[in-house]
């Protein structure tokens, strides 16, 4: 377990009902300690997807970013993964992959990088919130991909406590006007760029501390009533 891994650990102790996301370093050891947690990976290449599927982590804890992938990459991992699309082009060769690949009448469940818009710096990649119209559009036309998942990002530095905590609430509204817009399903939402933060809310005190769980909570409530997404920290 690295110094990454025992700062999640703490983490989920203080914000229960969320499923830590690792990206880094993977090897056989690795993987290992994350079935065992219970936790996801998101793979960097096409070597740390078959690593994890080898070794029997379920393909819903493995997400692979499409994002500077080509087109053989993406066939290579069809099927052992899920995808994340930011941008049009990325969901265009998912489809394009998986119209090879599966049976007829199947679909391949895909999720999307959207930029939280409050905490937007135009530097992350990703679908804006008011692209979300046009993607809908885009996206009814390709008939073998399903968006059910989004990875929500936004600029978190200096967040702590209960500004953290509004940053988590808005991350998830903007899942759910994702839902609303393309229309879809929600099946996973990841908090990126939260982890961090966290860790440093819990070097702030108590007081910052509950804030947040509180904060947490509600969104983990929320959840419960509404898309019984597996919420991801990361």
């Amino acid at each position: 377990m690295n110094d990454r891994m025992e700062k999640a650990e703490s983490v989920l102790e203080l914000l229960p009902g969320f499923q830590y996301l690792y990206k880094g370093e993977v090897n056989t050891e690795t993987v290992d300690y994350l079935i065992k947690k219970g936790w996801a990976l998101e793979a960097e290449d096409c070597g740390s997807v078959q690593l994890a599927s080898l070794a029997g982590m379920d393909r819903n804890d493995i997400y692979f970013p499409a994002l500077y992938k080509e087109p053989a990459a993406i066939k290579a991992v069809i099927g052992t993964c899920r995808f994340v699309a930011s941008s049009l082009k990325e969901i265009e060769l998912i489809n394009e992959a998986a119209a090879g690949y599966l049976a007829p009448g199947h679909l391949e469940v895909i999720g999307i990088a959207v930029i939280a818009e409050a905490y937007d710096n135009g530097e992350m990649p990703g679908f804006r919130v008011e692209e979300l119209s046009q993607l809908a559009a885009e996206a009814r036309k390709l008939r073998f991909i399903s968006i059910r998942g989004c990875f929500i990002q936004g600029n978190s530095k200096g967040l702590s406590g209960e500004k953290l905590g509004r940053y988590l609430r808005d991350c998830y509204e903007t899942a759910k006007l994702v839902t609303t817009t393309i229309p879809c399903g929600m099946s996973y939402i990841n908090i990126g760029n939260s982890m961090e933060p966290a860790v440093q809310t819990m070097k702030s005190g108590r007081e910052a501390q509950e804030t947040l769980q509180t904060a947490a909570k509600i969104m983990v409530n929320q959840n419960q009533t509404a898309f019984y997404a597996k919420l991801l920290l990361q």
